[in-house]
């Protein structure tokens, strides 16, 4: 397996998930050029330095470029913009050395497809499908990583828990896609959320292909990961701002029968009110990230306009819409200083209420992104085994 990036995300770096930053100062050089598309001065994450596309909108030739130590779009020619020593809008630097890497005799149990496309906007929209050998059409686990919608790629899965919860799932017959998406320096709100919904559909639609079972379909991720999984097990096939009507599949189902939430949330008005109702000791949070009114999903909080989408964003008014609900895996830390148990409990009990299947771990004492939480959930992978593969989702 060859490393596509360089890659010095952790889990414990998705504590800046669904967090407010500080507000950022950056120049609109992009004005003009439609959303979601290649522009001067957006980030390429996802595209290798010097590589070039020629703007639908402009006609200019764009090159991916090092701009301010950070891989930007520029106009191809045009002199280079003056240095900054400011760095308030970009993406925390977080650093982390890898503790355990996906090891030889682990990769030998799975056949592994990387750079899979899945959609055509944009180079960050590929997954990585690993599938366990000798299993007939194992059931489908989609996993969407954290990182607070600013960092993080389909890379989680060759790392640290991360990757020892991969070896517990191809273990356990159960093959897993790690998703990459657009972050919100490339695309702000839906675009992640659209793209996770892309790949199921995707992934559904190309079942034959890989060889899973298309109607064996669950869903999982931690942090802001945790947010999208939800989203995608609550929304299912119900009419979204996260369903893309350009989407080829757009007619293949996306809904699942098992949804795995790690430390994510379902609403983000609930979650910022958790964080102020439950306050936590934030010397147990290794990660702690400055206030603000931004954020990085969808903009200036206090802007009336910004909070009607936001309120968009919630998913209990899906959950109670829903005709067929998933069943539930949550893991939280008690002490979690990013995003509140609360937000686990208030979940929990919601899909109680509704007669929907729930089950809630708390981890005592676990942080944000803590190994204790990840422990929990190798235990549970029997159990969710259990229901995956005696419900269809589709």
């Amino acid at each position: 397996m060859s490393a596509k990036r360089n890659s010095v995300f952790f889990t414990l770096a998705s504590s800046l998930v669904l967090t407010f930053l500080a507000p950022a100062s950056a120049a609109n050089l992009d004005d003009g050029y439609p959303k979601d598309t290649a522009a001067p001065g957006r980030t390429c994450p996802m595209a290798d330095e010097g590589f070039k596309t020629v703007s639908d909108y402009s006609g200019k030739t764009l090159v991916c470029t090092v701009i301010d130590g950070a891989k930007k779009w520029w106009i191809e020619g045009d002199p280079l913009p003056a240095a900054t020593s400011s760095k308030s809008d970009s993406v925390p630097e977080i650093q982390f050395t890898h503790t355990y890497s996906l090891p030889a005799k682990s990769l030998a149990t799975m056949k592994v497809f990387e750079n899979v496309t899945y959609a055509t906007q944009s180079p960050s929209q590929h997954l990585d499908l690993y599938m366990p050998k000798g299993v007939v059409k194992p059931p489908l686990l989609v996993w969407t990583h954290g990182g607070g919608f600013v960092i993080g790629n389909e890379d989680i899965m060759k790392y640290d828990e991360a990757a020892k919860l991969l070896e517990v799932f191809i273990k356990n017959g159960i093959a897993v896609a790690s998703v990459n998406y657009r972050l919100a320096q490339e695309a702000i709100f839906p675009a992640a959320g659209v793209d996770t919904k892309r790949a199921i559909r995707f992934l559904r639609a190309n079942a034959s292909k890989y060889g899973y079972d298309p109607k064996k379909f669950a869903v999982g991720g931690d942090s802001a990961g945790g947010y999208l999984a939800l989203m995608a097990a609550i929304t299912g096939d119900q009419s979204s701002p996260f369903d893309d009507a350009t989407d080829p599949n757009r007619k293949t189902s996306a809904a699942v029968s098992v949804v795995m939430d790690v430390f994510g949330n379902a609403d983000f008005f609930e979650m910022a009110l958790n964080n102020t109702k439950y306050p936590c000791d934030q010397s147990k949070n290794p990660w702690p990230v400055p206030t603000g009114n931004i954020h990085p999903w969808f903009g200036d909080i206090t802007d009336p306009s910004v909070q009607v989408v936001m309120k968009s964003a919630g998913l209990y008014p899906y959950l109670k819409s829903s005709k067929a609900l998933p069943a539930f895996y949550i893991f939280h830390g008690s002490d979690d200083c990013s995003v509140s148990p609360y937000d686990s409990k208030n979940l929990d009990k919601a899909v109680k209420a509704l007669k929907g299947k729930s089950t809630l771990t708390l981890v005592p004492g676990a942080i944000h992104g803590g190994a204790g939480v990840f422990s929990a959930i190798m235990k549970a992978v029997p159990a969710i085994k259990k229901s995956l593969v005696t419900v269809s989702s589709r």
